[in-house]
């Protein structure tokens, strides 16, 4: 009966680690970059995204989840420029912006 227990417990274990959250990214191969632009949230509820978009470029990119959300806060959803450092890493769906520091100009 124990044994059952146990064998349960670990699959369940494994099968929460498997598919619990966040995306995989590279972050050590990434290209550091530094931007001046915009922050912008796209789309609502659970297709939501964050977008920076580079100034006199038609450039855009998702920003990296693993973003710390003080630095997100600073772009004040459009209205404010900033002027950030970070890489340009590859996640599973392609580029993604993981910024490091931002700062209002």
């Amino acid at each position: 009966m124990i044994k059952r227990l146990v064998i349960t417990l670990a699959v369940v274990l494994l099968a929460t680690s498997a598919f619990a959250g966040g995306k995989s990214c590279e972050m050590k191969s990434g290209k550091s970059v530094e931007l001046t632009g915009t922050l912008a949230t796209v789309g609502a509820g659970d297709d939501a995204k964050t977008v920076f978009k580079v100034a006199d470029s038609d450039k855009s990119y998702t920003v990296c989840e693993k973003t710390k959300r003080s630095v997100l806060r600073l772009g004040n959803d459009g209205k404010d420029t900033l002027h950030i450092k970070g890489k340009v890493v590859n996640c599973g769906e392609g580029e993604e912006l993981l910024i490091d520091t931002a700062n209002k100009i």
